[in-house]
Parts: C-alpha cells; sequence; structure tokens
C-alpha cells in the first residue's frame, strides 16, 4: 500500500494553523476564498504569508468550482486565470462544473463537457503550469463515451488528475448504493488514469483508508474543521465524539463507557504533549479541537493501516472496494453503468469558438454479465 498525500483545506485568515506545529504536506485554498478577500492581499508570495507557509509545504489552490455552483455563480475562466496568473502556489484545480447526483444524464453531460472545455481554455492561457504538471484537470463520474473524452482531453497535458464531485455520494445523496457508485468510479480511474490521482474534498478520517485501497494518491480535507466546529473530535479506535456539550445534532453522541473514555484519554495524553492540549480545552475550544482533529487525520493518512474508528457501512464498503479493485476495467465499468443507470443524450463541447467534439453519455446493456448480481449482492452502504 503507497503512501497517501494528506492536503488540509482552510479559509484565509482561518485558525488555528496546524502546520506551525505539525508536518503538513500541503495547504489547499480556493479561489472564491481568495476572490473574498481580494487578491491585491495575496499576489505573488502573498498568500503564502498570509497562511504563514514556506516552500517545504505545498500551497495548492482550487477552482472553487462547488462554492460558486451553491451560490449559483459562474466565475469562467478568465476570472479564475486571473487569480492563477497573479498568486503563486504549486497546483493549481481547473474550473470545473460538478454534476449533481440527480443531474439527468443531458445535464451531466453538459456539466462534464464545460469542465473539460474550461481546461481546455487555462491549457492554452498557462503553457507552463501544463509543461511542469502543475494544472490539474478534474475528472467527474461518467462511462462511456462521456468518461473517454475526458480521457482524451487531459491525459496529453497533465500527469496529475483530480476526481471531483464525489462528496455528494458519500453522503448517500445519489439514491440505493450510492456510496457504492463513487467507489466503482474511482477504482475505474485509477485503472484507467496512468498518472497521479487526487480526491477532491473527500480525506476524511474514515474514507482516507478506502482511498489507500483503490490508489488514489493524495485528497484534501476540511473535516478537521467541519467536526470541530460542531463540538466533535475524531478518536481512532471509536470515531467521532461529541464532547464540547453542544447539543448533539448528528452522528454519535458522547464518549459511551469507561472503554472509550480509556482510548479518548490515552490519545489526548498522546496530542498534549505536542500539541499543548488538554481535555479541558477539547471541551471548551473549537480551535484545540481543530488541532487535534488535524493531528489525528494526519497520522491516519501516513500509518498506512485502517481506521479502524469507521461505521459497519464503511467496514464493509472497504471489503467492497478491495474485491472490486481485483476485478479488469471493462467489468468495473459495466457494473457503474447498471447502478447509474444512464440513457442515452449528447452535447456539444465549446473549446473556443469550434465544436471540438460530441460528448455522447451512453448507457451499457444492463444485461452484461454480472453488473445486476453486483448491484444486489453488495449489501447498501
Amino acid at each position: 500500500m503507497g503512501g497517501f498525500k494528506l492536503i488540509l483545506g482552510t479559509p484565509i485568515n482561518a485558525v488555528p494553523q496546524p502546520w506551525f506545529i505539525l508536518n503538513v504536506p500541503g495547504v489547499m485554498v480556493n479561489a472564491y476564498d481568495i476572490m473574498r478577500v481580494g487578491l491585491s492581499r495575496v499576489r505573488g508570495r502573498g498568500l503564502r504569508k498570509l497562511l504563514g507557509i514556506d516552500d517545504d509545504t505545498e500551497l495548492w489552490i482550487d477552482s472553487g468550482g462547488y462554492q460558486f455552483l451553491k451560490r449559483s455563480m459562474d466565475p469562467g475562466t478568465y476570472k479564475i486565470a486571473k487569480i492563477y496568473r497573479e498568486v503563486d502556489a504549486d497546483y493549481y484545480i481547473s474550473l470545473d462544473y460538478p454534476p449533481g447526483p440527480m443531474d439527468d444524464p443531458s445535464m451531466r453531460a453538459r456539466k462534464i463537457a464545460k469542465t473539460i472545455s474550461s481546461f481546455m481554455s487555462l491549457k492554452g492561457m498557462f503553457r507552463s503550469l501544463v509543461e511542469e504538471g502543475r494544472l490539474i484537470p478534474v475528472f467527474h463520474i461518467s462511462v462511456g463515451e462521456s468518461l473517454r473524452l475526458q480521457l482524451r482531453c487531459y491525459e496529453p497535458h497533465s500527469p496529475v488528475a483530480a476526481a471531483g464531485g464525489l462528496i455528494p455520494y458519500f453522503m448517500q445523496r445519489s439514491g440505493r448504493y450510492s456510496r457504492l457508485k463513487a467507489v466503482l468510479f474511482l477504482i475505474l480511474l485509477r485503472k484507467l488514469w496512468r498518472g497521479r490521482l487526487h480526491a477532491l474534498g473527500l480525506a476524511s478520517a474514515a474514507v482516507i483508508p478506502l482511498l489507500r485501497v483503490v490508489g488514489v494518491d493524495s485528497g484534501d480535507t476540511q473535516t478537521w474543521r467541519h467536526k470541530a466546529a460542531f463540538g466533535k473530535i475524531i478518536v481512532p479506535g471509536l470515531g467521532e465524539r461529541h464532547i464540547s456539550g453542544q447539543r448533539v445534532r448528528f452522528g454519535p453522541a458522547v464518549l459511551r463507557d469507561e472503554n472509550e473514555v480509556a482510548v479518548y484519554r490515552s490519545f489526548v495524553d498522546k496530542a498534549s504533549k505536542l500539541l499543548n492540549v488538554s481535555h479541558e480545552s477539547l471541551v471548551s475550544s473549537f480551535e484545540a479541537r481543530a488541532l487535534f482533529n488535524a493531528w489525528v487525520l494526519l497520522q491516519v493518512a501516513s500509518n498506512g493501516g485502517t481506521y479502524n474508528g469507521a461505521s459497519k457501512p464503511f467496514v464493509k464498503l472497504y471489503e467492497s472496494a478491495r474485491a472490486l479493485f481485483r476485478l479488469p476495467p471493462e467489468e468495473l465499468e459495466a457494473k457503474l453503468a447498471t447502478l447509474l443507470s444512464y440513457q442515452p443524450g449528447t452535447v456539444e463541447m465549446e473549446a473556443g469558438e469550434e465544436v471540438r467534439e460530441i460528448a455522447t453519455v451512453e448507457r451499457l446493456p444492463s444485461s452484461t454479465p454480472g453488473s445486476a448480481d453486483m448491484a444486489t449482492s453488495i449489501e447498501r452502504v
């Protein structure tokens, strides 16, 4: 099992900043946040200075496609290019338009085509970034010609690609077998894409071991902050636990018995030597909880083991991923097509002023041997 690089996502000007204390491989901010703060403050090495990171810590900039989409905004490639041109970073994620899990095939194809078109435009503007492998295209879940089109457009120009738009699938917003669809796509993409593969927004404590199983090289997350904001900490061996006294809105409640308290205390003792945190500070301080969660995620990413605090459905998902990884790409694609239930649809992809290719979304036959059996034999996750 290879190494996994964890990139910590963060808002600009946010606290805490774990990279001052911990060995953090990379930090990610998004273009939406840069626009909000103001480009004048982050030009050149300004963003690095504002974050307090040196050249030993990678700086990634995400296009903010998801944030813009939530606000019904479309910045367009020229605004994103202006940011990428003026801010010094190590990697830049191409502007993408994530299809929603409930989008119809035609809408999904249009968004994928628009994502490809954005990369082709940015590629023309940033030839040096392309040559250096620092402009990262984004794949979205698909099969058939829609997937082949992404591969044809990205393969000649980048040694690194990202898988995007999968967070709703892991949040089970795609109906039955929602998480399984995302896992199948990640495995299929890993087998078809020869370069490094990054998972956008997916590197939670429960998902990191899964990404390692399927061979994903890196991932980013802000879950270390989000869990802390809800009064939760991540405890290896247990999962997430509320300790702040805040009203429990979702997920497991509190430490359940003496055994859980003992496990929790052992990790607090380890963390206290490095992070200067205590039980009292974890209860009362968002910053302490966020710092503790970042430390745990880095532990999970670096130790090469399975995160045994995951829920039973995730444990079964790990097992399914290991079994599916042994299958050839054509079988994986047929199974994914069956779960997605794609219907035929076409969309034109604009690249500059001319139509470069026609993206055709095709549904693979549901009668492909084994595909229907797989959908019913693996328990819903």
